[in-house]
């Protein structure tokens, strides 16, 4: 889900506006288990594509890509409760990505603020923010388990370059022990 500061994106183009903020992608993640208790984690996950789009009843319809994704580093930590179940925590850090791109324009877009050039998009940003997540754990035996986990990745873009929003995700993973 992605939580859009919709004042970023206004001006883009004319027309009523309406943004897809639900997506679905994937996410990997594999770690260090220093001890039963704690671990470090190393993640991948991209957040999809939201379209942003803007219906002009006159001029017609102009549609944004928003894409996003992030690499995660996190300090780990996995409290058993009994039976195979336990709870998970994780905090670190995300080094986030997010492109907007111009899907279609049948004339109701104004200028990009950051148009393409012949070999790269300006409509690029990076950030590093604040990671966390928390979750919950079934292991079926000590090498095969199944995750549940809420992670927040903060927000991502940039107010002049991509727009602005804060990515939260829900998972279920399959979990393998080396």
């Amino acid at each position: 889900k992605a939580d859009f500061v919709r004042s970023d994106f206004t001006g883009l183009a004319s027309g009523a506006y309406s943004v897809d903020n639900t997506e679905i992608g994937p996410r990997f993640f594999a770690g260090y288990r220093a001890t039963p208790n704690f671990a470090v984690e190393f993640g991948l996950a991209g957040f999809g594509s939201f379209r942003h789009t803007f219906n002009d009843p006159v001029n017609g319809v102009a549609v944004y890509d928003y894409e996003a994704s992030a690499l995660t580093v996190a300090a780990a930590g996995h409290l058993p409760l009994g039976g195979g179940f336990g709870l998970n925590g994780r905090v670190g850090v995300a080094f986030t990505a997010a492109s907007l791109d111009l899907r279609r324009d049948n004339g109701t877009a104004t200028i990009p603020f950051c148009p393409d050039s012949w070999w790269y998009s300006d409509c690029v940003s990076q950030s590093t923010n604040l990671y966390w997540g928390l979750g919950a754990q079934f292991d079926f035996n000590p090498r095969w388990g199944m995750r549940l986990d809420y992670d927040n990745y903060g927000e991502v873009g940039e107010e002049f370059e991509t727009g602005r929003a804060d990515i939260e995700t829900w998972s279920l993973s399959v979990v393998y022990r080396f």
